[in-house]
């Protein structure tokens, strides 16, 4: 059964509720979640709440409220930089990621992401589904780019 998601721009209240998607699916990019407290060189949180302060980033949230995916950007109107996208397993298959890659797609003219190459979840196919185009390719990722197409 298909359930309905609402879509918003994050906000700082949404923070821990990303950092809970990103450490599910974190093992999938491969990454994890960095904790200062324990001697990482970055820390996670912090991240998360930088790219939420830009206002480029939006979230996917539950009936309840309960945040359910993410799309973690920087930029503005003419280019913005997609860090991270997740979307929970309980949401996947629900045209939440594809949803969210729209919001971002409504909000700019172009878009670059990259996608590790040990990436455990068909981003880069799924991205180019989302008409994104591959771009450079190296040993470490896969950059790909959508632009606006003229009207």
């Amino acid at each position: 059964m298909r359930k309905d998601y609402s879509y918003r721009v994050a906000k700082p209240d949404d923070v821990d509720g990303i950092l809970r998607v990103f450490a599910e699916v974190a093992p999938e990019v491969p990454t994890r979640v960095y904790e200062f407290a324990k001697g990482d060189h970055t820390d996670t949180r912090q991240s998360i709440a930088r790219w939420v302060e830009t206002g480029q980033s939006w979230v996917a949230t539950d009936a309840t409220g309960t945040v359910v995916g993410y799309a973690l950007a920087e930029g503005n109107d003419k280019a913005l930089s997609l860090v991270y996208l997740g979307v929970g397993k309980a949401a996947r298959n629900q045209h939440v990621c594809s949803s969210l890659v729209s919001k971002l797609k409504e909000a700019s003219a172009a878009i670059t992401t990259d996608v590790r190459s040990d990436n455990k979840s068909s981003m880069v196919d799924i991205f180019e589904h989302l008409e994104f185009a591959k771009g450079d390719i190296n040993q470490d990722r896969t950059k790909l780019h959508w632009k606006r197409p003229a009207t």
